[in-house]
């Protein structure tokens, strides 16, 4: 009996604290809408955003890893001088590396400049693939907080307007304009923090990318020199 007392007695409670965070929610809803119209575009990019971090992230990471099987396959290859099947291999299982490294073997015969060339422009394709789309999510840092502040701008009009129609200046004039100017600036400096974050956070992986390319680049380069010089001897 005492059991079901204490229930009865928490039940309103509980009640009373579901419906305070329901109405709570809905308050910030509500606030949030008083940042006008610039909202839509502002929900746009953070939209945006969101999914360029994501997808370049994901690509990134597939397109980033190296197989250290295959390429210790394809330097084995060249070290025994069959640039042909190395090509082959690489033909077999195309990634970033793997396109570069193949561009390179098809210039094993030629000079070391030559081969660096053929290396440094495949690589470039590679990089551009991996950056590609990276120039929106600048964009959006940019222009972001410029949307905030153009809602600010709009805020500072509105609240000017209603003061010239009522010709009354009190809190219920310019609370509404005052709702939009700071609502706007907070969610477009939000937007633009979370793209600027996202942008060098991938730069960062994406130059990791880059580093590795141009190690297995660089022992291409020295298997190719090795299998030369043997060639040389030999001859």
């Amino acid at each position: 009996m005492n059991l079901l007392s204490i229930l009865l007695q928490a039940a309103p409670e509980a009640v009373a604290d579901t419906t305070n965070v329901v109405m709570t929610n809905q308050t910030y809803f509500n606030l949030l809408l008083k940042g006008g119209l610039i909202l839509i575009p502002l929900g746009f990019l953070f939209v945006l955003a969101n999914y360029l971090m994501i997808e370049r992230w994901i690509s990134i990471k597939i397109m980033g890893k190296i197989d250290t099987k295959w390429f210790n396959e394809t330097t084995k290859l060249v070290s025994e001088g069959k640039i042909e099947k190395a090509i082959q291999l690489c033909n077999e299982k195309p990634t970033i590396y793997s396109n570069v490294i193949a561009a390179g073997l098809a210039e094993a015969e030629n000079e070391d400049q030559e081969i660096q060339d053929a290396l440094q422009g495949e690589a470039r394709q590679q990089i551009s693939e991996l950056e590609k789309g990276m120039n929106y999510l600048g964009i959006t840092a940019s222009i972001a907080p410029m949307f905030g502040f153009l809602g600010t701008i709009f805020g500072v009009i509105k609240i000017f307007y209603n003061i010239s129609i009522s010709n009354d200046l009190n809190i219920a004039n310019i609370s509404d304009g005052l709702y939009q100017k700071m609502i706007s600036s907070g969610a477009g400096l939000f937007v633009g923090i979370v793209a600027y974050a996202g942008y060098y956070i991938l730069n960062g992986r994406i130059d990791k990318v880059v580093l590795r390319m141009d190690k297995a680049s660089n022992d291409l380069l020295k298997e190719i020199r090795k299998y030369k010089r043997r060639k040389l001897m030999n001859n």
